[in-house]
């Protein structure tokens, strides 16, 4: 823990007038420790203002920081050395072009930018790119390695995740001479057992990215001697990572060695290495061929019935993760196991915790179960008893969880079981607190997809009810129904649409808040789609409406509902276009997805001028708000060339934005790769004459009152919450 005792606020200020590069230099090595963590922190965003040349004096830096006194520092550092190296060799393989980033680099380069390009799986090759292979494998690999032996936990797990980083970037000759060994002469530090438990985790997470013959030559037989060590932290360890190698190493190796090794595991005398054993049986079961898993059985019916209560109660929380691992054996699941998982929903071990969380695993894993036994006569009878009272839990969060899965059971139940079975509870879910109400919500497409069409119709009054009854202040609620109007569209014919859902999704494009209409733009493409004449007129007129508006927000959600509609993704991100079967009627082969999907973008483009939308679209080029403008750019860079091309107006539209420098800048920042401004530099632009423009954009957008609000929301919208 950092902490500074009689500092003034001039000795924590910092000098902003220098570049980035001395500035770290000067405060990394500061006599204040928030200083040097601070200039840390920074350490690979400085490396892509650094030239090859110097990148020696950051690491002669680098080094001495490897023993600050502050574990802190430490801890960030490891995790920041990794990417000095790579942030450089991405850097340098941009220069070089030895491969084709899928969007071109911003200029400069950000570490947004080079984060996401790591993030995509690219590949560097040491090789082609020599002059940085001794600063990824003589610099960065040996400082990581002296961290991993570090004497704080914390930084010993943060060296370990960056190591666990440049395997894809280093060839299998450098990767057995240089990682592999560092972390062997970990596993192998026979007077300290914390380093054991570092080798072997990493072991366990480097095992794919070394590959099966570095595996099977090195990390197999080092796995299964750790699996024997006299202390038991290591063994359970062991236990922890076997899964991972097993998934690498291949059959013979798993079945000859690492199976027994796991095997002898279970029956370890100390109770923490058997509870190992119970939570990551499951991920041992996943690699293990199909014929191989019954074998797992006896031990895991060995470790319910264990003495100790705390492996009996892991290996309850993976009892049903386990059945629904078995669904592939040749075998049939036994009985008894499902009597225990049954028995999960009921338990009373007197212990209001332990119930609860037996409870919730039995109500995440029910579905799976439900999906492994399906096969079996009677396999939802056995299962119905245990589902109510899972239903019935006073608990919301067992309700939340089957909430959740609802459509998944309603997909792999017959229609008529349920309708007799799951309605009942669909409804009640409905009518229950908003956190259960809202796992529904999310999968009602679904469910209602396998009812019959004339019992889905009187589900529709159930989405107005929600906006009719909910605060104005619930958007997530809103957002959660707009994500599934896309799907809804599809079940319901023409005239149901036009009462309900069209009213539903026009009041969404003009919601206040920025979450909300975005996922209602994708509906609009689908509500296009039905070829209704009704809809198509008011959904143009809506448009046009949109287009005019006085609030520059709605302008902007107008050029966005064309970018949808005309982008490759379809409307919906969640629900890509299906190539439809062919049919006994015709013997011609099926569109392509290719072929479908120019056909979609040639019909919404008909659409946007046969409406007279693209005229409109044309004159927001010239908007006074900038935000409109760049919009515009997006439009119409999203438009197919041979689109564009027919429309004179449309392609001079383009030229003429591309030329503006404001929404240009814009749009790279904010909208292509999007960082964070720094004060300095936006003090820059206006000495050098920027902030004039920005001034007075920001003046027009705040004239416009009837936007006030949703212009707050536009520029921040609030976060979306997951479950």
């Amino acid at each position: 823990m950092i902490e500074e005792t009689s500092l003034r606020f001039e000795d924590l200020s910092i000098d902003d007038t220098l570049e980035p590069l001395p500035r770290f230099l000067l405060y990394s090595t500061s006599q204040i420790a928030l200083q040097r963590l601070v200039h840390v922190k920074q350490l690979s965003d400085i490396t892509l203002g650094v030239e090859y040349e110097d990148l020696n004096e950051v690491l002669e830096v680098v080094k001495k920081l490897e023993t600050d006194e502050e574990y802190v520092v430490r801890q960030h550092l490891a995790e920041q050395v990794v990417k000095v190296g790579l942030f450089a060799l991405v850097k340098a393989a941009l220069a070089a072009e030895t491969f084709t980033p899928p969007e071109p680099p911003p200029v400069p380069l950000t570490p947004a930018y080079i984060e996401a390009l790591l993030a995509s799986g690219i590949k560097m090759d040491l090789h082609t790119l020599q002059p940085y292979r001794p600063l990824i494998l003589e610099t960065c690999v040996p400082l990581l390695g002296r961290m991993l032996s570090d004497s704080s936990p914390e930084v010993r797990a943060s060296a370990s995740e960056s190591l666990t980083m440049l395997p894809p970037h280093i060839a299998p000759p450098d990767l057995g001479q240089h990682i592999l060994t560092l972390i062997l002469s970990l596993s192998h530090s026979d007077d300290n057992e914390e380093l054991r438990m570092t080798g072997c985790g990493l072991l366990g997470k480097m095992a794919k990215g070394v590959g099966r013959d570095l595996c099977r030559q090195f990390v197999v037989p080092e796995v299964v001697s750790l699996a024997e060590d006299p202390v038991f932290r290591v063994r359970k360890s062991a236990a922890l990572n076997l899964a991972s190698i097993c998934e690498v190493a291949g059959e013979e190796d798993t079945k000859g060695r690492l199976l027994p090794a796991y095997i002898r595991l279970t029956k370890d005398d100390m109770y923490r290495v058997r509870k190992a054993c119970a939570e990551s049986i499951v991920q041992v079961s996943n690699v293990l061929p199909a014929e191989t898993r019954k074998d797992l059985v006896p031990l895991f019916q060995s470790l319910l019935d264990d003495s100790s209560k705390f492996v009996r109660h892991a290996a309850l929380c993976q009892l049903g993760r386990f059945i629904a691992s078995l669904a592939d054996s040749t075998e049939p699941i036994p009985s008894s196991l499902i009597e225990k998982f049954i028995e999960m929903s009921s338990v009373n071990t007197a212990d209001d915790s332990t119930d609860a969380e037996l409870h919730h695993a039995c109500a995440f894993s029910f579905p799976a179960v439900v999906l492994a036994v399906s096969k079996t006569d009677g396999g939802w009878e056995m299962l119905k008893q245990c589902f109510n009272e899972l239903c019935e839990s006073k608990d919301f969060a067992v309700r939340r969880t089957l909430s959740h899965s609802l459509h998944c059971l309603a997909g792999i139940l017959p229609p008529e079981t349920v309708k007799d079975d799951l309605l009942h509870v669909f409804e009640q879910f409905l009518r229950d607190e908003e956190n259960v109400r809202v796992g529904v919500l999310k999968g009602i497409a679904k469910f209602l997809k396998v009812l019959e069409p004339g019992m889905r119709e009187s589900y529709l009054h159930t989405l107005t009810e929600i906006f009719e009854t909910g605060s104005p202040l619930n958007w997530r609620m809103r957002h959660i129904v707009a994500l599934q109007l896309p799907s809804l569209i599809l079940l319901f014919p023409a005239a149901s649409i036009r009462t309900s859902l069209l009213p539903l999704i026009i009041n969404l494009i003009s919601d206040a808040v920025c979450e909300v209409r975005i996922a209602a733009f994708h509906a609009v493409g689908s509500l296009l789609a039905k070829d209704d004449k009704k809809i198509t007129s008011e959904i143009a007129k809506q448009l046009s409406t949109l287009a005019s508006a006085t609030t520059y927000c709605d302008r902007v959600s107008f050029l966005s509902v064309c970018t949808v509609l005309i982008g490759r993704d379809g409307w919906d991100e969640e629900h890509p276009l299906e190539i439809p079967s062919p049919t006994t009627e015709s013997s011609s082969p099926p569109a392509s997805l290719e072929d479908q999907t120019k056909s979609r973008i040639e019909k919404m483009y008909s659409f946007l001028v046969s409406s007279k939308l693209l005229p409109s679209a044309v004159k927001l080029k010239n908007d006074r708000t900038s935000n409109v403008r760049v919009k515009c750019l997006v439009f119409f860079r999203a438009l197919p060339s041979d689109l564009l091309s027919k429309s004179k107006e449309a392609l001079a539209a383009l030229e003429e934005l591309e030329k503006d420098d404001f929404v240009m800048k814009t749009l790279n920042k904010v909208i292509l790769y999007p960082i964070k401004e720094k004060k300095n530099e936006e003090d820059k632009d206006k000495e050098e004459g920027g902030g004039g423009r920005v001034e007075e954009e920001e003046k027009i957008q705040d004239e416009e009152e009837d936007g006030k609000d949703k212009a707050t929301e536009e520029e921040t919208p609030p976060p979306v919450e997951t479950t």
